[in-house]
């Protein structure tokens, strides 16, 4: 899929708010890619495509789910967890995107998992880091990223704080976040 081709698909779904912070989240990842030797049509693509589903209704998303035969574990989870999941096999099979790399980086930005992608490792942070975002702990992970160069400090950084929101929201928290953590606790040096 071409990237004008990308950007009209999610201008005519989402809301004009959203489409904005996936243009940025694009524009964030390909800056990402220039410094960790990512491909940057790939990574751009991704971040314009990452929240395609995030508005989709949560029956419809349970659907592809179960017709995808994606992790039965998603089902006891919200919008919040499941577009991304979704959205990646929407993209591969109704769209056409087949490339690998895309289809994790879409799938896996808002879980993360262990040993992530390169282009999924920059979808996950860019995510997290657009400009636009101002939660706390947001400068020091962008430091990690344009400074000291360290992205996997960042994946595990980024991890603990959205274990520590979950937690303190009561929420449920998906396995391969927890499996995220764990990794990245042992290779972020």
């Amino acid at each position: 899929m071409k990237h004008k081709a990308a950007l009209k698909l999610i201008e005519d779904k989402l809301p004009k708010k959203r489409y904005e912070h996936s243009v940025r989240v694009a524009e964030t990842a390909k800056e990402m890619a220039g410094i960790f030797g990512a491909n940057r049509d790939k990574c751009y693509l991704a971040g314009i495509l990452h929240d395609y589903s995030k508005y989709d209704d949560l029956g419809s998303m349970y659907q592809y789910v179960t017709k995808y035969n994606l992790d039965s574990a998603l089902l006891a989870f919200n919008s919040e967890l499941l577009h991304g999941p979704v959205a990646a096999t929407i993209m591969r099979f109704e769209h056409g995107v087949k490339d690998e790399d895309i289809y994790y980086a879409i799938a896996n930005h808002t879980s993360g998992r262990p040993q992530m992608l390169l282009v999924e490792k920059i979808i996950y942070v860019a995510d997290y880091i657009e400009p636009e975002r101002d939660q706390p702990g947001v400068g020091e992970i962008r430091k990690l990223v344009f400074e000291d160069k360290n992205l996997d400090l960042a994946i595990y950084e980024i991890t603990k704080m959205t274990l520590k929101h979950l937690l303190k929201k009561n929420r449920p928290i998906y396995n391969r976040t927890i499996e995220c953590y764990n990794y990245y606790n042992m290779v972020k040096e």
